[in-house]
């Protein structure tokens, strides 16, 4: 049987994982991988990592992992050479927009880009066709973090050889129409007939793909995403309550309904927020209408490391999110609850796999900031302010988040163990 990068090899070659990603490990984002890669490093021989957006500063990796790129501009289109070599999956990608498009207005009126985004994306498959013919990629099992252009790509190749086969995670802007402006996917049907399987990280993730792609539901399942364990956090009575949170400061991460919040309670309260952004400047006038009893210590942007340092060393009674739109399990809030830090989110994306009756309180998407406050200023003194309350938070993140469980299982998948 072929393998997942498309050739026969002898069971006991090396091992190597072929990891698509949107800029890992360059620049500041998707930092969760920074979590899941370490796991795979241990238990593949090799991993290979092909970032579609190469800029920025590296981040460093595991001895084991290096980073490949394609040549030239990321937003290149098709030579006429490469057009007429691929015109039949061309076509047939072409073809695909008007299935996934939801009407024929939205069909004509994006023409044009999506033109522009057909002929990317058969640039970038003659690229990856060439780096996957490398002999050091023999073996290679295909793995793209996120649902989106690196599997239209893959699909390209799988389309001309159907020996091929590779995986996705689905999280929540390459897996919800409704967060695109357009409210729809263009190449959906075409990526979701090629992949082989897809991962969502939440079961609210998992419930959609069934609903809108029936057709593809046997390559649908529910693999959670985890972070690493640091750890318990330290505790101390809440003299004052100490909160904490960990978001861009953006219009969808809501830290302004959270500040209304906290302008309604009369407790001592001290709050500390990691993460920057636009709306730093609006936050920081709220924050100055807030009352005496409430103290604020905004940190700004921080290392991964540092903060899960702060957590280990700074006694934190509750951790906040107050998200409108998440895609998966906010990895946010599973770093806190690693800790034992109970939980108080908005019900958004998959965060409800997560918070529950023993982590914490979900609040509806938009809650009422008089009634959070009610409950904020009673929790010094309720069951969830308390170290057995907090071992409960640990326990469940322990069963099902911790880095080591939840992503060995599915490396093990990617190698194909299963096979």
């Amino acid at each position: 049987m072929p393998c997942w990068g498309g050739r026969h090899h002898d069971p006991d070659m090396q091992r190597t994982v072929i990891l698509f990603t949107m800029r890992f490990p360059f620049g500041r984002g998707e930092t969760f991988l920074e979590n899941e890669l370490p796991v795979l490093c241990d238990l593949a021989e090799r991993v290979v990592v092909v970032p579609q957006f190469p800029d920025g500063a590296a981040r460093p990796l595991p001895a084991n992992a290096q980073v490949r790129t394609l040549p030239g501009d990321p937003y290149a289109r098709a030579t006429l050479r490469e057009l007429l070599t691929w015109s039949g999956p061309a076509r047939k990608l072409w073809r695909s927009l008007r299935q996934d498009a939801p009407d024929v207005p939205s069909w004509r009126s994006e023409r044009r880009a999506l033109f522009q985004r057909t002929l990317q994306a058969v640039h970038r498959a003659h690229l990856l066709r060439d780096l996957l013919r490398d002999p050091s990629m023999e073996g290679g099992r295909l793995y793209t973090y996120w649902l989106h252009d690196w599997v239209t790509a893959l699909g390209l190749l799988h389309e001309r050889d159907p020996r091929l086969r590779f995986v996705s995670r689905a999280h929540g802007f390459d897996l919800y129409e409704h967060q695109h402006a357009r409210g729809w996917i263009p190449f959906r049907s075409f990526q979701l007939e090629h992949v082989d399987r897809v991962f969502a990280v939440s079961g609210s993730g998992l419930e959609h793909l069934r609903a809108r792609h029936p057709r593809y539901m046997e390559k649908f399942a529910l693999r959670h995403l985890g972070t690493t364990d640091h750890g318990p956090g330290p505790w101390a009575p809440p003299d004052p309550l100490h909160i904490a949170s960990c978001a861009h400061l953006i219009p969808r991460k809501r830290l302004l309904l959270w500040a209304r919040v906290l302008e309604q309670v009369r407790i001592p309260v001290r709050w500390t927020h990691f993460g920057d952004g636009v709306e730093r400047g609006a936050l920081e006038k709220a924050i100055s209408r807030l009352p005496a009893n409430v103290q604020v210590d905004l940190k700004g942007d921080r290392d991964n490391a540092r903060i899960m340092d702060w957590y280990g060393e700074v006694p934190v009674h509750l951790f906040v999110l107050f998200s409108e739109l998440e895609g998966g399990v906010a990895v946010a809030a599973q770093e806190a609850a690693s800790f034992g830090i109970p939980l108080l989110v908005t019900d958004s994306g998959g965060v409800r796999d997560l918070v529950n009756e023993r982590t914490g309180r979900l609040l509806p998407r938009d809650p009422d900031p008089g009634e959070v406050a009610r409950w904020v200023e009673e929790y010094p003194e309720s069951a969830w302010c308390t170290p057995s309350a907090r071992d409960r938070v640990r326990a469940f993140w322990e069963q099902h988040f911790r880095a080591e469980n939840t992503f060995g299982r599915f490396a093990m998948e990617v190698l194909g163990a299963s096979d």
